[in-house]
């Protein structure tokens, strides 16, 4: 009984468990904009913002060669 107990135990454990190949390729992806405008937008309101996500965008695409589409 008390094996059988320890047994389910760490089955329902390891259930929890997947798979990860601890590669930051397999969750990145590049942040899009849905318009030209937008990007105008956060040129004039938040350059900060902007030179992030294209700093990210490049990071992707050298890391992982994803291209950002624009």
């Amino acid at each position: 009984m008390k094996s059988t107990l320890i047994l389910t135990s760490c089955l329902a454990l390891l259930a929890g468990c997947a798979a990860t190949t601890d590669s930051y390729c397999d969750i990145a992806s590049p942040i899009l904009f849905d318009t030209q405008r937008t990007v105008e937008w956060l040129a004039r309101n938040d350059l900060g913002l902007l030179t992030d996500v294209i700093v990210h965008n490049e990071q992707v695409s050298g890391l992982c060669g994803k291209r950002s589409g624009l």
